[in-house]
């Protein structure tokens, strides 16, 4: 690690971590290059296994009696204030960093929480059909039950095993929503699709383990 490129407190204690990994793993390599009854051998054996409780010893010191210098430089401006009823000034730009880089993390944290919204309610709207001979049916409705869709069709009962796992869609099915759908059967191990067309009389918008002829093959689709 650079040490420019340490620039949180915490960090420091990472770089104290790898540091004491380096140096064992220095001393004990060494220890084996020598023979097993001279005494240089004997001390870097001793060596490394004194350092980790010294660094614990020093870890346990930092957390307990130097937690706050251990904080982010605006928590330990107020940890300060409150101490010292001084006031700390902060970098302008550290501050703009610190704020900048918080609403970061907290817009992408609701843009994944949008996004998983967006996703289950896509499916959890459709109806669903799951070939009873299908091998992976309790995964597939598993995965349609964490996807929050309560209902499902099963069928195939008096047919028999389909020849090939597809799945198949409703041909008016929004783009967007169908591929929601390929990308959960590809997730599921199904590669094949078929079309479900309006004269089929075809109640469910999706049928995983459909009868028929395959229209084509999903590919890799980004999740």
């Amino acid at each position: 690690m650079q040490p420019e490129r340490i620039t949180k407190p915490i960090q420091l204690l990472g770089a104290w971590l790898a540091g004491l990994l380096t140096i064992d793993a220095s001393f004990l390599f060494a220890a084996t290059k020598m023979t097993s009854n001279s005494w240089q051998s004997g001390a870097l054996t001793v060596a490394a296994i004194v350092n980790v409780p010294v660094f614990i010893g020093a870890l346990f010191i930092l957390q307990t009696k130097f937690r706050p210098e251990l904080q982010e430089d605006s928590y330990y401006a107020t940890y300060l204030n409150n101490k010292t009823n001084q006031r700390v000034r902060i970098p302008k730009k550290d501050a703009y960093l610190e704020e900048l880089e918080a609403r970061i993390e907290s817009l992408e944290g609701s843009t994944a929480e949008v996004a998983d919204d967006i996703h289950g309610s896509q499916l959890s709207s459709l109806s669903f059909g799951v070939n009873v001979h299908l091998e992976n049916q309790g995964a597939i409705e598993e995965a349609l039950f964490e996807e929050g869709v309560e209902l499902i069709r099963i069928f195939g009962k008096d047919v028999g095993a389909p020849d090939v796992a597809r799945v198949a869609v409703a041909a008016n099915m929004p783009v967007q929503i169908r591929n929601a759908v390929f990308r959960l059967a590809r997730k599921l191990g199904i590669e094949h699709y078929s079309i479900i067309e309006p004269w089929e009389e075809i109640d469910e918008d999706v049928l995983f383990g459909a009868y028929g002829d395959t229209e084509g093959k999903i590919t890799h689709m980004a999740t």
